[in-house]
């Protein structure tokens, strides 16, 4: 049997449409590099855009060979256009008349092989990167940014090094109702507007922002360093963009006009404590889910809006079902960071308005009501998706909760129920049926009532621990079963005095009036420890009293809570009481979201309840640091180092702040003294390497930054340095192949496409590029007027002198 080969024709490989730019040869030249590597030896490189002459077309690029100078100049030239010149140096060519032309054709192979990649990360139909990419890519920024997040760990919070930032946004678009125009219109106009839609948002969203196409219709934006501003700013901009974005139907003329509902979440904002432990991939998904919810909640509210995944919690939920016994089924649940005994006001959809006033035409003031609420609830159970409530205060009996009703947290100080609460003596107190104990509403009543008058008091939130659904069967039943375990237990030795309730279903609430803290803890102790070898039920606890420090009777219940999220973090006994430490991890979590000065009280607040608590008062420091107060947190890290000397975060942290006082020689003491305790601590290196640029010279300081980089993840911190100190030697082709390291590193280093922008402006190169990378730089750091004047230039070099000035006016 003859087999017959059929000839390929390599172009049906290729995505039309789909080409390389020169900003795709930057992004992609370590690679490039390598490719070309495997076929021509050098020493070192560097690509070069010639610049057109004026009023003329790009002369075609031709091979250059400089025997002398060991310099092949080889052009880089795909499907018949040319990009760039690719110079190699110290190359040594045997034939430098036959040769250039064979390599030329493998250079052109090593562009398509990364066209071939970049079609495969590519969406066809919008030019858009694809669901896959798009993920890849959020999950190194999650890899990247984990050792830069919280000040309490190891990681570095140093604005001063080019590190990343610790944070990072995804915004969700989904486009409402579109299958409707698919049906109605054919999928080839539905195909239309989604590639003219996704052209207009390419041209509208800033280079740094990766845009994907993740489903038919839903587009996904990660943002590097994605503050919950910048999220909900380009949300909204890209609302209002599909908003007014019309097309017209060629067959019938209809003009058709779209919507789009968008949803946003922050890394690490969003984000909660066992999620941390997973990896970064997981993390990622977890992500996008969050933000799929935000999305999903904005279509529920009416379509055509902006919601925040933080959000949700706080105005997004609303009653799916109204239960007997005056309970609701609510529509937010773990996936949203729902909590047993978290508060809300029930509202009307119907009856929601703001207070509103005007003027009528006869001068009469016309007006409507601001949004009268139905009542108050209190959840008792919370599953992954949804959640029970109860009823603990109703407005009017005659205007009932009913299905699609809304809902807003609402804070416990600002509770109506407890400004309501009933007289102490009630005829038929309400009683949990399983364990005998007060409900939820008729506990926290009397609670509200007795803790008035008393000079101490300690209160004990228990938990299980594992989740009963995880063990099959009812749900309900397994954890109504534990629960009355636990109350039968605690009633045998708590004292008769203490007064115990429901907190939720799977939990308990004791108050001990009078109760010594030392004295509650040992009892609760007791409890979790005779619950796990009995009935072999684990109990998470957290116990506050009152007094401590300056806290108000009505705030001890919620550093109850805290107290308890506290036992979560610990090994068996799972059992905190509300102390330092507690604080800590709230503000660690204020921290997290953004609010530096809450996080400032409560780690004043944790030092004034333990002032040997080490790990606040450093992060004390690095939150006054932030904040523009240096002198207040050397005081902190000096603290630190007299109760621990060989401390290294203080060390460094110090010798942090010493520098931004103009300290220089106690900065280089104290960075010498963290690298005497570990020889191999990059961030050390890089700063003294800094200081070494500004008083000991270049060579000094550059063994700093070739310490570092052999170090791991010291390239992405010690590259752009490099390249400043090749670029201050005049040696331009060395900080080009430094900047494209740092770029590889860490592509959001906006400092080293700034420089690398002017080393193309400086030698004469393509201005269109520069732009690009000028543009970009300023993008991810608006702030530095330096950006933004590189940016003005390149345009002046193009003879955009009207856009120049209108950029050169934000300073």
């Amino acid at each position: 049997m003859r087999v017959m080969s059929l000839p390929m024709n390599k172009d049906n490989l290729f995505t039309s449409g789909i080409s390389l730019s020169p900003q795709d040869l930057i992004l992609y030249e370590h690679t490039l590099k390598d490719l070309i590597q495997e076929f021509l030896p050098f020493e070192s490189y560097s690509l070069y855009f010639p610049k057109p002459a004026k009023g003329q077309f790009r002369a075609k690029l031709e091979a250059r060979y400089n025997a002398e100078e060991a310099q092949l100049m080889l052009p880089l030239r795909l499907r018949g256009r040319d990009l760039c010149y690719f110079i190699a140096r110290g190359v040594e060519l045997e034939a430098p008349e036959a040769l250039p032309p064979y390599l030329e054709a493998l250079a052109a192979c090593s562009l398509e092989k990364i066209l071939l990649y970049k079609g495969s990360i590519t969406d066809q139909l919008t030019g858009m990167a694809t669901r896959d990419y798009f993920m890849s890519k959020l999950n190194k920024e999650l890899d990247l940014i984990q050792n830069c997040m919280m000040p309490t760990t190891g990681g570095c919070k140093d604005p001063g090094i080019p590190t990343f930032s610790g944070s990072v946004g995804v915004v969700v678009l989904d486009l409402d109702h579109f299958q409707r125009i698919n049906d109605r219109y054919g999928y080839g106009l539905g195909d239309s507007i989604i590639a003219d839609l996704s052209a207009s948002i390419k041209e509208m969203v800033a280079e740094s922002v990766i845009c994907a196409r993740i489903f038919d219709d839903k587009f996904a934006f990660l943002i590097p360093d994605g503050r919950p501003k910048a999220c909900a700013k380009l949300a909204e901009e890209l609302r209002a963009l599909v908003e007014k974005f019309q097309v017209e139907d060629p067959v019938t003329t209809d003009v058709l006009k779209i919507s789009v509902s968008a949803g946003y979440a922050n890394y690490p904002q969003s984000l909660s404590g066992p999620h941390f432990k997973r990896s970064a991939d997981e993390q990622a998904r977890i992500l996008m889910r969050k933000a799929a919810k935000a999305v999903a909640t904005a279509k529920d509210f009416g379509r055509n809006c902006v919601f925040a995944y933080s959000e949700i919690l706080q105005k997004g939920a609303k009653v799916l079902e109204v239960l007997p016994l005056q309970r609701l089924a609510l529509s937010i649940g773990q996936s949203v960071d729902a909590r047993e005994g978290a508060r809300f006001l029930v509202w009307s959809p119907d009856y929601q308005s703001g207070t509103q006033a005007h003027l009528t035409e006869d001068e009469r003031i016309s007006g409507t009501y601001p949004t009268m609420y139905k009542a108050e609830v209190v959840i008792i159970e919370v599953q992954e998706e949804i959640a029970f409530a109860e009823i603990l205060h109703l407005s009017d009996p005659a205007w009932p909760v009913t299905e699609g009703d809304r809902l807003t947290l609402l804070n416990e100080k600002d509770s109506f129920f407890d400004a309501q609460a009933g007289p102490e003596a009630n005829v038929s107190p309400q009683r949990d049926m399983i364990t005998g104990l007060y409900s939820y509403k008729e506990f926290i009543g009397r609670y509200s009532r007795m803790r008035q008058n008393l000079d101490k008091f300690s209160v004990a939130v228990l938990r299980l621990a594992a989740n009963p659904a995880e063990q099959g069967g009812n749900f309900q039943k397994l954890t109504d079963a534990q629960v009355q375990k636990v109350a039968s237990r605690a009633e045998t030795f708590f004292d008769k005095s203490c007064m115990g309730g429901r907190y939720s279903l799977n939990s308990l609430i004791y108050f001990f009036p009078d109760g010594e803290s030392d004295a509650v803890m040992e009892n609760v102790l007791r409890l979790v420890r005779e619950c796990s070898d009995d009935f072999e039920i684990e109990l998470a606890a957290g116990v506050a009293s009152f007094p401590f420090l300056n806290y108000r009777r009505s705030e001890i219940l919620e550093n109850c809570r805290k107290g308890l999220d506290h036992s979560l973090m610990l090994e068996k006994p799972m059992v905190a009481q509300f102390d330092s430490v507690s604080l800590n991890i709230s503000a660690d979590r204020y921290y997290v979201d953004g609010d530096i000065y809450g996080a400032i009280e409560e780690f004043r607040l944790a030092l004034l309840a333990d002032s040997d608590n080490i790990l606040a008062r450093n992060s004390l420091g690095i939150c006054y640091a932030q904040v523009g107060k240096p002198e207040q947190a050397r005081k902190q890290f000096e603290e630190v180092l007299s109760i621990t000397p060989k401390n290294i975060m203080a060390l460094y942290n110090l010798g942090w702040t010493c520098q931004m006082l103009g300290s220089m020689d106690k900065a280089r003491e104290a960075y010498e003294k963290c690298l005497e305790l570990e020889p191999e601590n990059v961030f050390s290196l890089v700063r003294l390497g800094v200081l070494s640029e500004q008083d000991k010279g270049l060579d000094e300081a550059e063994q700093y930054y070739l310490k570092a980089a052999k170090l791991k993840g010291g390239d992405a911190l010690s590259m752009r340095h490099l390249a400043r100190i090749s670029y201050s030697r005049g040696d331009m082709d060395k900080a080009r192949e430094y900047l494209h390291q740092a770029l590889n590193a860490n592509h959001n280093d906006a400092a080293a496409m700034n420089m690398l922008a002017r080393i193309y402006l400086e030698s004469g190169e393509d201005p269109q590029v520069a732009e690009v990378l000028a543009r970009q730089s300023a993008a991810l750091k608006p702030a530095k007027e330096q950006f933004w004047m590189t940016l003005a230039k390149a345009l002046e070099v193009q003879e955009k002198f009207e856009e120049a000035e209108q950029v050169r006016s934000r300073f």
